[in-house]
Parts: C-alpha cells; structure tokens; sequence
C-alpha cells in the first residue's frame, strides 16, 4: 500500500470517527422521570434465620415499589442466591432470603449485599391555591301566595248625544 492510500485511508477513518462522535456527543445527557423517584442504595449485612431470611431496613419512609439485591460473597465456596421475599416490603424494612440451592436455606450464616430500594416519584411541595368562592346570591323573595280577587269594573259614564248635534249644553 502506498503512503498516499494509507494517508486517505487514515484521513478517511479519522472522518469518521469525528462523524460517529458528533453523532454520540448529541445524544449523550440522559434524562429520567420527573419527578424523580426517591431511592436509596446501600451496602449491608445480616445473620439469617432458619430460613435462610433477614430483615433489612431502609429510609425510604414509604413503601418500596422494587427493591434490588445483589449478593456480595467473600469467597468462591461461600455462595449463596439472594432474593427480596415476596410481600414483605413496609415504610421501614424489607425481607431477604438466602438460598444455597432451590431446596436448602442458608441458615443461621452471615451475608453481605448491596440493594437498591425505589419508592413512587417525590412529589414537589403543593400550595393550596385559594378557590375563588363565587359571590353569594341571595335567592329572589317569595311572596306568599294569595287569593285572586276577580277584577272589578268600575262603570264608565257614558253620555248620549243631543238631538240636533250640538255639544249638550243648551245654547
């Protein structure tokens, strides 16, 4: 290969990894939920029961939606599965089991972990905004019903003309 072809060959290959980074570089700031959830992670240990269960707390102060366990074991022959216990999350505390198989607990035995604990969104702070109360009417006054009266007539004189078309008066 010639110097030529290796230099457009390098040349070619820088353009497109500047092209490929660009295009990594626009679609790198991840965004999550909003609100976002509450969580807590941490690291911890237990001493189980005879089945193979603990208690852990957490400082969620709610009910977790999901918690996530992973075992931390200290040596290749001190294996042990570890699963959340279905039901057994609170506001305070959560419940792990710790198998050595499907069949047999690891009872009575220390075991390290880390978990993930996630509640609901945490909602902002709401203020109460005041309801504009619509202004008081006061109902129309009733009246209390009465009798009808029939209506009266009053008689209107009636005058009658004069023989001789005059206006009545004699002159």
């Amino acid at each position: 290969m010639k110097t030529r072809d290796k230099v457009a060959l390098a040349a070619a290959g820088l353009a497109v990894a500047s092209a490929a980074g660009t295009v990594f570089a626009g679609t790198s700031g991840a965004v999550g939920p909003s609100p976002a959830p509450s969580v807590q992670a941490a690291e911890t240990s237990c001493v189980t029961d005879g089945a193979g269960m603990c208690t852990v707390p957490h400082a969620l102060g709610a009910v977790p939606a999901a918690v996530v366990v992973s075992a931390n074991t200290p040596g290749q022959f001190n294996a042990y599965m570890l699963n959340t216990v279905q039901g057994s999350y609170t506001a305070t505390t959560f419940q792990v089991r710790a198998m050595f198989n499907q069949t047999t607990p690891k009872a009575g035995g220390a075991i390290w972990f880390s978990f993930a604990a996630y509640g609901g969104p945490v909602s902002p702070p709401t203020t109460a905004t005041p309801t504009k109360t619509p202004p008081k009417t006061t109902p129309p006054a009733t009246t209390s019903p009465t009798t009808a009266l029939p209506p009266t007539t009053t008689p209107v004189p009636t005058t009658t003309p004069t023989p001789g078309g005059g206006s009545g008066s004699g002159s």
